[in-house]
């Protein structure tokens, strides 16, 4: 394959343009890091990784080929960056015709420039065949040491990327991957990214579990659906950074009011769940009332002057057998609905009774 790049490659000899060029890395960086400490996913990490790289080493476009493991899908998904990371375009290409130039990047864990017809023919032909390419960087995106997709810069108008280019590029590369592994890792671990509770796939799987105990041995369990009232008017009015503030402290709230066996979860946007093992319908009414009154003692969002804390809807029920976890948390979701058309900053039981 011709021209590998290594790890190696220097910023160049101009002093100027590589302090320019390394400002313009960090910032970058920074932005990528920003991502991965907040809620993003990879959907997202991946379009900004795009965005970057059309800006800073002056991809024209950027296609990430996404690779198939072993027994996976026979298909593997290419999206294709452009307009600035804002257009995007996907199409799904059989494994038998992965580009050469692809599959050795993904082999060997290197990168290489193909900047002549030959080499971007051997390499990448079909991308040969859609015009005139100046040349294609290939780099590969690694997580947990496995090459998890592979990187295409494309450039079919300007001269070919310098060594400073393809050094800020790696790095980007590089860096994105982190932020992706850290993302998956979240996920995995079951935490979400704003609030640090449990996330909706951990929760779900924490109340199979505990539907599971409760049908071996007989013991109650109970469930809470929470929906903070108007929450949309703090991020309104004081911008999401505000809003991510007060679900990370309505959480602390809620997991300092409940036992330490019970989990607190984010159901979504502004929606926790509780669970309660070992809980009937009437002590988890009782348990969902004062974990409103611990929010409505919240301090108000900064800015937002004098008043009470959160206000929330909340809907209680009792798990029977044989409910599944999406019955137990349909009859949370129908007796919180009649929290809020009652007029919001409730408890209402799944038996209709409210408190």
């Amino acid at each position: 394959m011709p021209y590998i790049v290594g790890m190696d490659v220097v910023m160049g000899t101009d002093t100027s343009t590589s302090i320019v060029g390394t400002d313009r890395l960090l910032a970058s960086i920074r932005r990528l890091t920003a991502l991965a400490d907040g809620p993003a996913g990879p959907d997202t990490l991946l379009r900004a990784l795009a965005r970057e790289l059309l800006a800073v080493p002056g991809a024209e476009e950027v296609h990430v080929h996404h690779l198939a493991g072993d027994g996976d899908s026979s298909e593997e998904l290419v999206a294709v960056y452009l307009s600035g990371g804002i257009g995007r375009l996907s199409y799904l290409l059989p494994r038998s015709e992965r580009p050469a130039g692809v599959s050795w990047v993904a082999s060997t864990r290197n990168s290489f420039l193909a900047a002549d017809a030959d080499g971007l023919g051997a390499s990448v032909p079909r991308l040969a065949e859609t015009g005139a390419v100046t040349c294609a960087l290939l780099l590969p995106l690694a997580e947990r040491g496995e090459v998890e997709a592979v990187v295409v810069l494309v450039r079919r108008e300007s001269d070919a990327f310098t060594p400073a280019e393809v050094e800020l590029a790696g790095a980007l590369v590089e860096q994105a991957a982190t932020a992706l592994a850290l993302v998956r890792a979240r996920a995995e671990a079951g935490t979400d990214a704003v609030t640090g509770g449990l996330n909706h796939r951990a929760m779900r799987r924490r109340l199979d579990e505990e539907i599971g105990r409760a049908t071996r041995t007989g013991a109650p369990l109970a469930a809470l659906l929470i929906d903070l009232d108007d929450f949309k008017l703090v991020n309104d009015r004081h911008g999401h950074q505000a809003g991510d503030a007060v679900l990370r402290s309505v959480v602390h709230a809620l997991v300092g009011e409940f036992r330490a066996f019970d989990r607190v979860a984010r159901y979504g946007g502004d929606e926790f769940v509780v669970i309660l093992p070992n809980a009937e319908l009437d002590s988890a009414a009782a348990a969902g009332a004062r974990a409103l009154e611990r929010l409505r003692a919240l301090p108000a969002p900064v800015g937002a002057g004098q008043g009470a804390g959160m206000s929330a809807s909340i809907g209680v029920a009792q798990w029977r057998a044989p409910m599944s976890t999406d019955e137990l948390l349909e009859a949370c979701d129908a007796a919180l609905l009649r929290s809020k058309r009652q007029g919001k900053g409730r408890v209402t039981r799944a038996d209709a009774s409210v408190r």
